[in-house]
């Protein structure tokens, strides 16, 4: 493996467990157009590839309802409660620890880069990450390689010598694309199988194997 000077990170689902905020914001908005409220485990399988995706998603079950709509909705009531249950996972303020000596890190998310730095720094890391990009800081979002080159970029890292972490297989293959080494997070919002298939350069089943995985 080469070395290593930059750490990539996807935010949900790999960094911090925002399932139940998600899902709040999500019903939220249906029961302000008059339709029932989803189960948590079916929102999530709406979530990974931005905002209008998820809440398109959310209302396939009512001809997609008001998409605009739902998603003014979804803003205002996620903008107030996007920290009311998520949180870190475990081990990872570790991790992030242990390498913030030793490298730069970064978050690239498909969740609009104003939620993803109210989380970081209302978790109290704003100061741990070079710079965190989402899904409306690029033209395109992952699985385009765009916003993982954006940061290389701006950061002037060499993506051979960067790796993308993250728990969905668009998370890969962004990676794959921007020419950097890959790892899939199997703690996430998506199965291992899904992850295998993407063929990350390797798979943890928790966050602080990455110690072991990377060069010191």
């Amino acid at each position: 493996m080469p070395a290593i000077d930059l750490l990539i990170f996807d935010l949900d689902g790999t960094l911090v467990d925002s399932r139940r905020d998600l899902a709040e914001a999500v019903n939220h908005a249906r029961r302000e157009l008059g339709f029932p409220q989803l189960a948590l485990d079916e929102i999530m399988q709406f979530v990974g590839d931005g905002l209008r995706k998820l809440i398109q998603r959310s209302l396939s079950d009512s001809g997609n309802g008001d998409v605009e709509q739902a998603i003014k909705f979804f803003r205002q009531y996620y903008g107030e409660h996007l920290l009311d249950y998520s949180h870190f996972y475990a081990g990872v303020e570790n991790v992030l620890d242990h390498f913030s000596d030793q490298m730069k890190m970064a978050v690239v998310s498909n969740k609009p880069e104003a939620f993803s730095r109210a989380i970081v720094s209302g978790l109290g890391r704003a100061g741990t990450f070079a710079t965190v990009v989402g899904g409306d800081s690029c033209t395109t979002m992952k699985p385009s390689p765009e916003p993982v080159l954006h940061v290389t970029k701006a950061l002037g890292i060499d993506p051979g010598r960067a790796v993308m972490i993250g728990d969905s297989p668009s998370d890969i293959i962004a990676g794959k694309a921007a020419a950097t080494l890959t790892c899939g997070v199997t703690y996430g919002y998506r199965s291992k199988e899904l992850l295998q298939r993407a063929a990350p350069d390797f798979l943890i089943d928790h966050i602080a194997d990455l110690v072991e995985f990377l060069p010191q």
